[in-house]
């Protein structure tokens, strides 16, 4: 088994891999688009490829995110995406592309950061290659109810202000929380979150926040929202739009829980889904204190 980079690597077979993995398409042109976006991305890609016999079984991704600790904002790696054959599963093939990519993230940073559910085939092996979980991302949640005020949200682009409005809501916290000024074409080149999806409140002519949600099945998705001052007033007219049976809000600001709480909303934190570290040179406890580990929170645009 060798381990090769993306451009030796046919489409065909990235797009088998991600059918098999992701259940979407993935090309060497659509790698080259977020090189050319997404900053946190290396110059040669980040994607190593398993290769035996001229077949691809495998292939794992870094990046380098930046996070905010209590005492810096420093560079570290992240494991972006992990998939294999399923008829190749348990041969050692992510084994030996995870300790490729740490042996590579290592010459550059110190912490490797993933994110996985804990019902994931591959959980077990993280765990034993020495990553822990340092986060799982809230959940809240409600039902719905009919309300009625004056804020409407408005389909604008307007990056820098959703930008400005949420490094404020985070100052206070650590973690994935760093919004690079370039964020907007990140995810349009990666293709998620969904731009679309952002909305800019406003209340009578005026900009009170933004926040970013969506419609599913039987309630309203919201992924993130911040306000100018009055977060509460901007929940409200979220819920007015609400023609669904619950409010569902994710990777919620953990500075929102209180008034969340007061508002009628259920905190929901035992969930699957997990942020994990690895430190790459030492223990955890050497490089994250527990304050950190405490007030650790990761945006949507910073999730990977």
């Amino acid at each position: 088994m060798e381990i090769v980079n993306f451009d030796e690597v046919e489409d065909s077979d990235m797009i088998e891999l991600n059918l098999a993995c992701f259940n979407h398409t993935y090309s060497k042109d659509h790698i080259k688009k977020m090189i050319r976006s997404d900053k946190r991305m290396p110059d040669w890609g980040g994607e190593l490829y398993a290769k035996e016999k001229g077949k691809i079984l495998g292939c794992v991704g870094i990046l380098f995110p930046r996070v905010k600790l209590s005492e810096e904002t420093k560079k570290v790696g992240g494991i972006r995406n992990v998939c294999s054959r399923p008829s190749k599963s348990r041969r050692g093939v992510v084994k030996n592309l995870m300790e490729r990519a740490h042996d590579t993230l290592r010459q550059e940073v110190e912490l490797s950061f993933l994110m996985t559910p804990k019902s994931n085939v591959a959980y077990n092996l993280y765990k034993k290659l020495g990553y822990e979980t340092v986060h799982v991302p809230p959940k809240a949640y409600k039902k719905a109810e009919e309300k009625e005020t004056d804020i409407e949200f408005r389909d604008e682009n307007d990056p820098e202000y959703v930008r400005s409005l949420y490094l404020e809501s985070v100052k206070d916290l650590s973690g994935l929380v760093v919004r690079e000024e370039d964020y907007w074409d990140m995810a349009e080149a990666r293709g998620w979150p969904d731009n679309d999806n952002v909305k800019i409140a406003y209340r009578n002519g005026e900009k009170i926040g933004y926040s970013i949600y969506e419609f599913s099945r039987n309630s309203l998705s919201v992924k993130e929202f911040a306000s100018e001052g009055n977060s509460k007033v901007l929940l409200q007219g979220l819920e007015s739009i609400c023609d669904k049976e619950y409010i569902v809000l994710s990777y919620v600001n953990p500075n929102y829980r209180d008034f969340l709480l007061n508002a009628g909303y259920s905190w929901h934190q035992d969930l699957w889904y997990s942020i994990m570290v690895k430190d790459l040179k030492n223990g955890v406890s050497d490089t994250m204190n527990i304050e950190d580990i405490n007030n650790f929170h990761a945006g949507i645009y910073e999730t990977f």
